[in-house]
């Protein structure tokens, strides 16, 4: 009987410990142990310097290697018209290219009406494209005709010929900036979003004037302001009374000279054009190793212990000569299926540190008024269409959209 019993307990001890080695392989506890040191041996495909190859393929010369990722993919609609009217002297500013869902009629829709509408601003070009799939391998008719209606109701949807799915985003970024290296090259900068976001388009304008002291500088501007009207009203008021021969300045002469003085901080704050901007909410973080995650990634697949740092991909800004640049890095990266990732990857390939900013949020930004998005760039979260629009008319009325 004593032998029994001793058998069924080893039995047991045997069970319950396959089964925690089990949890703990699942989990990826062992996988850590033969993970590479990232500071120490990160060299990412294609390896070695790949800059002179860069430059060469950039300024149409024949590179001594060639590109090993070029997503070709075809063009459904292309939106070339988008930025052909656009002169050197009156190219966009500002254009926006929304990461949106096939099926997102609604959101795309209620972007347009707001934060990604073309007419904003009466002096400053805005442009707004859509990047989309196409739907799953068995092709949705009904659905396909739906986008080219919208197509050709609004022309600013840009339609790849690839499985618009979320582990194909790397692909959908990456066409979108192909479409804006290939027909809108004069931008200055370029705004990617999904379309779950709400955007400020006018705090984005004030933000790449002095990207590293956002929001601080708007502050002393505006404290510069407020010193201004107090020395102007000053000067009415003592011209007023003290020398009735002095005629005062009115009311409308104090608004014209600050808004002179707005314009002209505003001009002493410009980006040079060869800046390297790529900004967003950037995460240094490790890969997930548990096979139960969304994100779970093999070691055959990257051996690593850490990411590079990167930007999240649901909103991000690029200076012309960063968008440039890390398009044709791009090329000579391996593919990787997380966009915020291999963009981090090419970043770093280019030399191009992403800047952090606190007011692209990565989490839903609390709203309690329009004065708690006074400086908010982007926030995620804004899937309720009728809340995004509420909030971003409220935030309008009051000066920050």
């Amino acid at each position: 009987m004593l032998p029994r019993i001793c058998v069924k307990f080893k039995l047991k001890y045997f069970l319950a410990s396959v089964g925690g080695l089990y949890l703990l392989y699942f989990f990826g506890a062992f996988t850590h142990f033969f993970e590479k040191d990232f500071e120490a041996t990160f060299d990412y495909p294609l390896n070695g310097d790949i800059l002179s190859d860069v430059y060469q393929l950039r300024h149409g010369q024949q590179p001594a290697r060639q590109p090993i990722n070029r997503y070709n993919y075809t063009y459904i609609t292309s939106c070339e018209h988008k930025c052909k009217e656009d002169d050197r002297l009156m190219a966009p500013r500002l254009v926006f290219i929304v990461k949106s869902a096939i099926e997102h009629f609604d959101r795309r829709a209620a972007i347009r009406k707001s934060w990604g509408y073309e007419r904003r601003f009466a002096d400053v070009k805005i442009r707004t494209v859509f990047m989309l799939g196409r739907s799953r391998i068995v092709p949705n008719r009904r659905l396909q005709s739906l986008v080219d209606l919208e197509y050709s109701t609004y022309r600013d949807i840009v339609q790849g010929d690839f499985v618009d799915e979320y582990f194909n985003n790397t692909i959908k970024t990456m066409m979108g900036f192909r479409w804006a290296v290939t027909y809108c090259p004069r931008a200055k900068f370029y705004m990617f979003a999904d379309d779950d976001f709400y955007v400020s388009a006018k705090n984005l304008l004030r933000y790449v004037r002095n990207p590293v002291n956002y929001p601080e500088y708007l502050e002393e501007t505006d404290e510069a302001l407020r010193k201004l009207a107090r020395r102007l009203a000053h000067t009415t008021e003592r011209n007023g009374t003290a020398d009735q021969s002095v005629s005062p300045l009115p009311t409308g002469a104090v608004a014209v000279a600050k808004d002179r003085t707005k314009r002209q901080l505003m001009q002493d704050m410009e980006l040079p054009p060869n800046v390297k901007l790529f900004s967003g909410f950037v995460f240094r973080s490790a890969p997930h190793r548990h096979r139960s995650s969304k994100w779970y990634v093999s070691l055959e697949e990257y051996p690593w212990d850490m990411w590079p740092t990167y930007v999240t991909a649901g909103a991000f800004l690029l200076s012309h000569e960063a968008l440039f640049e890390m398009y044709y890095v791009s090329m000579y990266t391996k593919h990787f299926r997380f966009d915020d990732i291999f963009l981090g990857i090419v970043a770093m390939k280019a030399g191009i540190e992403p800047l952090h900013s606190e007011e692209f949020y990565f989490h839903k930004a609390p709203y309690l008024g329009p004065q708690s998005y006074k400086y908010v760039l982007a926030t995620h979260g804004y899937d309720d269409l009728t809340e995004m629009t509420k909030v971003w008319n409220e935030v309008r009325a009051s000066g920050y959209a």
